[in-house]
């Protein structure tokens, strides 16, 4: 999935999939490259489905656990799914995973891609959405066998870019 930063793939998209019932037969995962991004975007949705953090909507990242037998869509780092490969190869507890900010492309989200790719031909069950910003939509989709490639315009809030002064030290 393509689109604008401020477009709403981040937090609009989790409540799409619960409303196609995934989430329901295994957890919906969603990564965040950041601990911050992981645990402002599992608050923020939350919010909207006014309910609390913790709830159907949780979050993992490095030394904070909020999920609960009642969660549904799992916000967490990328480090952490990778992690959890370790203990389930086949990644079992999902029924779905989103891989948001794909264009960052660091370590860990291409370990992530690359691991997927593979894992997909064993889990025909699950399903995997890839998010970004500004990458190239058509490479992603060339790497997951020409899948779909859905494009979001517009922005859903206007997004500011503001840089702090610089200070000359004496």
């Amino acid at each position: 999935m393509a689109g604008e930063t401020g477009s709403g793939k981040t937090t609009q998209l989790p409540k799409i999939c619960m409303e196609l019932g995934r989430g329901i037969k295994g957890l919906i995962g969603h990564t965040q490259p950041r601990r911050l991004a992981a645990r402002t975007v599992a608050n923020r949705i939350a919010e909207e489905l006014q309910t609390e953090p913790g709830g159907c909507i949780g979050y993992k990242v490095r030394f904070s656990d909020h999920v609960s037998s009642n969660t549904m869509v799992k916000l967490m780092t990328d480090g952490i799914l990778l992690a959890e490969i370790q203990q389930d190869r086949l990644l079992m507890q999902y029924d779905t995973l989103i891989i948001d900010e794909a264009h960052e492309r660091s370590l860990n989200i291409d370990f992530l891609l690359g691991y997927l790719k593979e894992l997909l031909p064993r889990r025909p069950d699950l399903k995997v959405i890839i998010t970004s910003a500004t990458i190239d939509p058509e490479r992603f989709s060339r790497h997951f066998n020409n899948a779909p490639i859905i494009e979001v315009s517009g922005r859903t809030y206007p997004v500011e870019v503001r840089y702090r002064p610089i200070v000359e030290r004496g």
